[in-house]
């Protein structure tokens, strides 16, 4: 028990001269926005493997997503970091979804999940990947990720962009509700 309690007496201290040293800790910016008419959402705090909370901005579509290098329980063979961040996309069509009728409200329709996965190697720059999954219920909307690209927010690392998107199903079938012939 004692060599426990020394062990997490030393690793509390290492954390603190990390934290004391300044470090500025690695971030990944991540844009929400729309490409159809409806508000897009994003559903906070998400799923979380080995990244810190996000930091979501008041005053722009944007999440800072920290991954917990520092945290060796998240590293295999205890040099190479794996870990991963999703946000699930909300669509707000109609604008009332979830809150009218009061007694059964409609639910809002989800766009799908975007994910930002990190992995890191020892000595080496991390590798950034986003990927997007399909909703649970299809809805007519789908989500695209784009980037990696410079970050604007003055502090990350990267920005990625995930866009909400019509889905190519839905497409199809309006352009053949268009097609219609009477």
């Amino acid at each position: 028990m004692a060599c426990i309690t020394g062990l997490a007496g030393i690793l509390g201290l290492a954390a603190m001269a990390t934290i004391a040293s300044g470090d500025a800790p690695y971030t990944i910016q991540l844009h929400w926005a729309s490409a159809v008419d409806a508000k897009v959402g994003i559903v906070l705090p998400g799923l979380l493997s080995c990244f810190e909370l996000p930091a979501p901005s008041v005053t722009s579509d944007n999440l800072v997503l920290t991954p917990s290098l520092a945290r060796r329980g998240c590293y295999s063979d205890n040099n190479t970091y794996h870990g991963g961040d999703s946000h699930g996309l909300t669509v707000y069509d109609p604008p009332h979804c979830e809150s009218w009728p009061p007694l059964k409200p409609k639910v809002c329709p989800s766009a799908g999940l975007v994910s930002i996965r990190v992995t890191k190697e020892d000595g080496k720059d991390p590798i950034v990947r986003c990927s997007t999954s399909a909703p649970a219920f299809p809805a007519g909307y789908s989500v695209k990720c784009t980037g990696p690209e410079a970050a604007d927010d003055g502090k990350s690392a990267m920005k990625f962009t995930a866009t909400v998107v019509k889905s190519e199903a839905a497409k199809q079938e309006a352009l053949t509700n268009s097609m219609l012939v009477v």
